[in-house]
């Protein structure tokens, strides 16, 4: 496991100007050609917006959202105008900018056209816009006609080729966590909170191309993991923000044809936020699409010393084994509970026939054993995830305790028994006594470096339980 953070500036223009090209002290620098402007419409600029958009309020405008749309890209030039009226009419400070990875700052404007730089030498920078939160589902762009001036020598503008949002389920992208809608007409749906009612409720998504770059969009998150092609997980993050407003956050990739998972650490918006990926290049088909979720109790959340929810292991058991991950856990929970947090989250999810589930709670239930009513509670909870429609459920052993080795044996040996009984050929025991020197401080709660060590548990066992 590799963790990279990231400072400002995060991003660094993929495209460097022709003056950066040269050779310092060469005599055969070619002179710049004067400087133009370029109007780019609508349909230029719109592939830009990452989170809540609507296109159906109004046919005449393409709507965002304060606080939920972020609007990213590559423009060359001096000078870049952003033609962004609101339901509220002209208003100053309502338009941030942020310029290769900077901090945001508010737009000057005059007459709803706000000025994202100008002054500046000729160069390819990364643009960040974004509306202030008390803008509400007021601020839009036209849906047709020229929204965006450049003045550059020459100038250019650069947009994702195409991005993965909250819901998408299709050959070219697979995302999975809990999902909750969105303000009416406005879309994608949003990625449902962290919290008491989801859990951890990780944000993932799977894709695959010949990218050269990711812009990973966050609203609220602000640390995510990559892994390519199922390897060790690399973090990244951004510095925070009061509020957690949207953020870009840009992973160089080779080029090559490779898969891709990305996660986030769970943290979006109370309120609910977008979780986005796009890309530079097309999306190929990933294969067969399908998840592993884990539902469970702290050790699932992340809650072990130095860990987030996003060291939890399962996006990256799920990345090496071909799937897309993500997890709902929540400190604390018993079994009973189980049964109302899956309730919530298994209405918010898209489950297959393909995708796994695995349940791993009991273990705040086994100091006290393992009750007549708490196994029918388990029962209970295997049964939901049957009619959810999971190919498969994994009903994973609480983990070894040191401080108290017998009562977990016992409690794994009930709710083992409460599996065996039900005699479904979906269903299959992980058995977790000899998972064993993973990092802690506390004899339970893995660290971040204890989750690698479960990892590798988990893949050779949920490998032999899958048939794979």
């Amino acid at each position: 496991m590799r963790i990279q953070s990231i400072v400002q500036p995060i991003i660094r223009p993929v495209v460097r100007s022709v003056v950066d090209r040269v050779r310092i002290g060469s005599a055969s620098a070619p002179a710049l050609p004067a400087p133009t402007t370029v109007n780019f419409t609508s349909a230029q600029v719109s592939p830009g917006f990452s989170g809540s958009i609507s296109t159906t309020k109004n046919a005449a405008r393409i709507y965002a959202r304060g606080g939920l749309t972020l609007w990213s890209g590559y423009i060359s030039g001096t000078e870049a105008k952003l033609t962004a009226p609101s339901d509220f009419g002209d208003n100053a400070g309502s338009v941030e900018v942020a310029i290769d990875g900077g901090a945001f700052a508010a737009a000057p404007n005059a007459a709803s056209v706000y000025t994202l730089f100008t002054g500046l030498p000729h160069a390819t920078r990364f643009v960040e816009v974004r509306w202030v939160l008390a803008m509400a589902d007021a601020p839009y762009i036209a849906s047709s006609g020229n929204v965006l001036a450049v003045t550059g020598q020459p100038p250019a503008l650069v947009t994702a080729v195409g991005k993965i949002q909250p819901g998408a389920d299709s050959a070219l992208g697979l995302y999975s966590a809990a999902v909750m809608a969105n303000t009416a007409t406005y879309t994608p749906q949003l990625q449902a909170p962290k919290g008491g009612d989801y859990g951890s409720n990780i944000g993932s998504v799977k894709i695959k191309g010949a990218f050269t770059k990711l812009s990973v969009i966050l609203n609220g998150a602000r640390r995510i993991g990559v892994s390519k092609n199922g390897g060790d997980a690399v973090f990244y993050s951004v510095a925070d923000e009061s509020g957690a407003p949207p953020r870009a956050l840009t992973i160089p990739c080779d080029g090559s044809t490779s898969t891709y998972n990305v996660w986030d650490d769970g943290s979006v918006k109370g309120t609910g936020g977008t979780f986005s990926v796009a890309v530079d290049s097309a999306f190929l088909d990933i294969g067969v699409r399908r998840r592993l979720d884990q539902y469970g109790d702290s050790v699932t959340f992340g809650s072990g010393p130095g860990a987030t929810s996003s060291d939890t292991e399962t996006m990256r058991v799920a990345a090496a084994l071909g799937f897309v991950g993500s997890t709902n856990g929540i400190s604390g929970l018993t079994v009973g509970a189980g049964k109302t947090m899956l309730d919530t989250v298994l209405a918010a999810r898209t489950v297959g026939t393909t995708d796994v589930a695995i349940l791993a709670l009991g273990g705040n239930n086994a100091e006290g054993g393992i009750d007549s009513t708490e196994q029918a509670d388990y029962g209970l909870c295997i049964d939901k995830l049957l009619a959810k429609g999971y190919g498969k459920v994994l009903c994973r052993g609480i983990l070894p305790n040191t401080g108290t080795p017998g009562l977990v044996d016992a409690a794994n040996a009930s709710l083992k028994a409460v599996m065996d009984a039900k005699a479904n050929p979906k269903l299959a025991w992980i058995d977790t006594s000899t998972w064993t020197g993973f990092g802690t401080q506390d004899g339970a709660h893995p660290t971040a470096a204890g989750y690698v060590t479960l990892s590798a548990y988990a893949i050779s066992s949920y490998t032999t339980a899958l048939g794979l």
